[in-house]
């Protein structure tokens, strides 16, 4: 089973990504989502992970990757979860 990574930053001047971080990782602990919090201050190589991954050299947190499979951003994590289709979001279903 691949494993659900949310890419996010403490480090940030950034109240909205501080809130969509903390928003995405409450929805996933509300609903017993499993995922590994990387935090891409710690190590440069981390970002530049990230936004491989996004497919966006300007990607910021959150960004949400199923093992190697790029989800997505908050904001279509959140079109995910209104539309109630978070799981196939998220690559579970």
């Amino acid at each position: 089973m691949s494993t659900l990574k949310v890419y996010s930053t403490p480090v940030t001047g950034s109240r909205e990504i501080k809130s969509q971080q903390s928003e995405v990782t409450r929805i996933l602990d509300g609903k017993n989502i499993k995922y590994e919090l990387v935090d891409i201050s710690q190590d440069n190589a981390l970002r530049e992970e990230m936004r491989a991954k996004a497919g966006n050299p300007k990607a910021i947190p959150p960004q949400i990757v199923n093992g190697d499979q790029y989800c997505g951003d908050y904001e279509l994590f959140v079109e995910a979860v209104e539309q109630n289709t978070l799981q196939e979001f998220l690559k579970l279903a």
